[in-house]
């Protein structure tokens, strides 16, 4: 099934072919896990699919498909929601930035790419939580179903230190998959200085073990060089079924529900209203409503629908339809710092510095997407996972102590199951807290970048924060962002842990053969020594990898729970929510895999097939 990511005819519906209409599924939001759902859920002619993206379609976009333009989207209102979190009171009181893909993809069309699944341990950690069902078998099975992998040549596995099973893989799903076509020399410098500070290879990394350095996959087609995701993978092969209609520029307000109920009591989604070109409009639903509008967007649209906290909603209002308080609740992110250094100017240390003459820039382009050649190549692979024990066994001993005593205290019952398991998780040979990348440039603000000059920017990222944020509505206006507070470092551990990782980083700089590029740090810089400077740093500079989860969770619903392990919402007979918002305990890898694969798993589910 897996679809060539070249031009092809995408038609859109119009609104006269959903306002007042009834489908059998109506899907909120055409992004990652929506267009997946809506492609499965369409292959039966018999069912009819309706997807109301926010976002506009954004098809044969350059600006999507070409690789390597790393951020180009972030703050870009045709690409990029840029949500702001609340002020952050233990991050000096800034607000952040949340970026999060708008349009058809979602984020997959605006992400840096990176393929790759998470442990063994945190699909476990899922069926844990009270969630029976789940286990890593089936996920890989869901995971497989997704996947096209295209293999490196064998020149390019050689010369790159590729590594790959076939056997995980699979190789004809809509999504494709391969290695960068080519890695820098200064990529192969900082592998093989991790490698030298004792980081191992594993022989397969997508099988349930990430831990140590290695290449991973992108999402890109290696006929044509561009991107895939899930509007060229699953949508453009199926925009012309009959029984599929994908409204853009349609954001959803809020669900309707029918005046009687389900057998059991339960609240029945009658439809969706939503705005399209300033006007108001009402989509019914035969079966099912599906929300899949993203873990920032999802909880805002179930509180403005009458399902949440009552005491969030009732002083705005809004008739509770379900009393759910944990709707918003137990937000986490995956959060990153980094270190910046000016490196030597040869021409064989390869950066992306030269894409700031824009000149350069457009050179480039031309050059990849004629002939597959040139910057645009060099794609980001090369990253490491590790446990805090490996990174500072003394800090890790110190942030355990400390979770001890907290967890021993602890009285809410859901956050502490949670903790009992990053808590295994920190004592773990084997489960990867910190996760180090590598950017050939400059990534980042706060320095100045003398032209001419070449840059490297060490990457470090905390993937199991034990702080937890929330996300709800202030007003009734579905136009108005939620509020979003992600309590970033409330918990201090987190930002003890961010500052070793960042201190690691100056360490990988420091080591053979990385050390011998390095002219000098430029971010934080040489004067920041103490364990407190780098704090301080940590506070100022920390930013969301904009993987946010949780704000849906799928746990049991006395605990905090919105979903159940069937993705339904607890007190509805008809709505779910797919997306990474149901995620109750973060995963610690990038989430996109996971993502299109608990898609695939609740298409079955909603047919009735799992």
């Amino acid at each position: 099934m897996a679809s060539r990511t070249g031009s092809l005819p995408t038609p859109t519906a119009s609104i006269q072919e959903v306002a007042n209409k009834t489908f059998d599924y109506v899907i909120i939001g055409g992004g990652t896990a929506g267009l997946v759902v809506a492609a499965r859920l369409s292959e039966d002619p018999s069912v009819t699919v309706c997807v109301l993206e926010a976002g506009s379609a954004n098809l044969d976009e350059p600006a999507i498909l070409v690789p390597v333009q790393y951020g180009i989207h972030i703050g870009n209102p045709q690409f990029d929601w840029a949500f702001m979190t609340t002020p952050q009171p233990y991050a000096n009181n800034a607000p952040a930035l949340w970026p999060r893909g708008k349009g058809l993809g979602g984020t997959s069309g605006i992400n840096f790419s990176f393929y790759q699944r998470p442990l063994t341990f945190d699909i476990d950690a899922i069926k844990r939580l009270g969630n029976p069902d789940w286990n890593w078998s089936r996920f890989l099975d869901y995971s497989k179903k997704v996947e096209s992998f295209q293999p490196p040549t064998p020149e390019e596995a050689d010369l790159n230190g590729y590594k790959y099973n076939l056997d995980s893989h699979g190789t004809d799903g809509p999504l494709l998959t391969t290695f960068p076509f080519k890695k820098s020399e200064t990529e192969r410098a900082f592998q093989k200085a991790l490698s030298n500070l004792g980081a191992e290879t594993p022989d397969d990394f997508m099988n349930g073990n990430i831990c140590g350095v290695w290449s991973g996959l992108t999402t890109m087609d290696r006929e044509t060089g561009n991107r895939s995701y899930s509007a060229n993978a699953y949508y453009a092969p199926n925009a012309s079924r009959e029984n599929l209609k994908v409204l853009t520029n349609a954001p959803s307000s809020r669900l309707i529900f029918a005046p009687a109920g389900g057998e059991h009591g339960e609240v029945q989604a009658d439809g969706v209203v939503f705005t399209h070109g300033g006007e108001i409009y009402t989509v019914h639903a035969r079966r099912e409503v599906i929300l899949s509008a993203g873990t920032l967007k999802s909880p805002q649209i179930l509180e403005l629908s009458g399902i949440g906290d009552p005491s969030l909603l009732r002083p705005l209002g809004i008739d509770v339809r379900v009393d759910l308080p944990g709707v918003g609740a137990n937000v986490q992110d995956h959060i990153y710092g980094r270190v910046v250094f000016e490196i030597d100017s040869s021409d064989k240390w390869e950066t992306y510095d030269a894409l700031q003459n824009s000149d350069f820039a457009r050179e480039q382009l031309a050059l990849y997407q004629s002939s597959r050649e040139g910057i645009h190549t060099f794609g980001i692979g090369t990253m490491a996972y590790l446990p805090l024990k490996s990174i500072n066994p003394e800090a890790a001993e110190s942030v355990i102590a400390s979770l001890v005593a907290k967890v021993a205290k602890l009285e809410d019952s859901a956050l502490k199951e949670q903790w009992t398991l990053t808590l295994e998780a920190l004592k773990s040979d084997n489960a990867p807290d910190c996760e180090i990348t590598f950017i050939p440039g400059a990534a980042g603000s706060g320095y100045v970048l003398e032209a001419g000059k070449k840059h490297v920017t060490i990457v470090g990222a905390l993937n199991h924060p034990l702080s937890r944020g929330a996300i709800h509505i202030t007003s009734t206006n579905a136009a108005e962002q939620a509020a979003m507070d992600s309590h970033l470092f409330e918990q201090d551990e987190d930002l003890q842990i961010m500052a070793e990782i960042l201190k690691y980083c100056r360490k990988i700089a420091a080591t053979d053969p990385f050390k011998d590029l390095v002219v000098r740090e430029l971010g934080p810089g040489p004067e920041c020594v103490s364990d407190e400077q780098f704090r301080e740093h940590a506070k100022r500079t920390t930013e969301s990898f904009a993987h946010t989860a949780g704000s849906c969770s799928m746990l049991p619903r006395e605990k905090g729970g919105v979903v159940d392990s069937r993705f339904k919402v607890y007190g509805t007979a008809n709505v779910r929510v797919v997306d990474l918002s149901i995620l109750p305990l973060h995963i610690m890898a990038h989430p996109q895999a996971f993502v299109y694969a608990i898609a695939e798993q609740a298409a079955d589910i909603i047919k009735g097939v799992a």
